[in-house]
């Protein structure tokens, strides 16, 4: 990999799936649509969920494991990805979030659905409506290893929406998620608490 020495101090340093995730927590939201690659992460200290998710998968890469992402995808409210990893204990995730609440989990989910599935609750939208519907098996960047993924200046936006064609597996009906009642008031309020609102789905 063509890192440079300052980028492989930086990824040495991010030893632990704990320390990966305190550095996305750390970024400054990227509230645009542009994507960029993890060297530019590093550079701009600036990222949104995906690029945050290719930052931790590099990181997590650079480290022994397969740079592997799940897509969520939503109801009337932005999809989101997880970078995930499997130890001896289970999955885990890190992930870079707008809310307080979709951040990443400790590694004792034994799926993948399992892992996804902590996620329900939490994952609304600016009307405290339930939005999580959909996962797709975990994505092996290597398979877009063209895009030069982990080092392009280019924006890699069409490489996350290419995800929109995969399969993915239903865990609720959109149907019956529309029925459910709105989240309470202060689990709303705990989500978006210091979120950048020009980051948030317009519901």
């Amino acid at each position: 990999m063509n890192w440079t020495p300052s980028e492989r101090r930086l990824l040495r340093s991010l030893s632990t799936p704990a320390k990966i995730q305190d550095y996305v927590n750390d970024l400054i939201y990227n509230p645009t649509d542009h994507a960029s690659s993890p060297r530019w992460v590093m550079i701009t200290g600036e990222g949104h969920c995906f690029e945050g998710g290719l930052l931790a998968a590099a990181a997590l890469e650079y480290h022994g494991h397969k740079p592997l992402m799940v897509d969520l995808i939503a109801e009337n409210d932005d999809h989101h990805v997880l970078t995930v990893y499997k130890t001896d204990t289970g999955w885990g995730s890190i992930s870079k979030s707008n809310t307080t609440l979709l951040a990443g989990r400790l590694p004792y989910y034994q799926s993948v659905r399992e892992l996804v599935m902590s996620y329900f609750d939490f994952y609304f939208n600016t009307k405290g409506k339930h939005s999580l519907y959909g996962y797709s098996n975990p994505i092996n960047l290597n398979r877009y290893n063209n895009w030069e993924w982990r080092t392009t200046d280019a924006d890699l936006l069409n490489l996350g929406m290419s995800f929109n064609d995969l399969t993915h597996f239903e865990i609720i009906d959109p149907r019956i998620l529309k029925k459910l009642p709105p989240v309470p008031k202060r689990l709303q309020e705990a989500c978006f608490l210091g979120s950048d609102p020009n980051g948030l789905y317009k519901a």
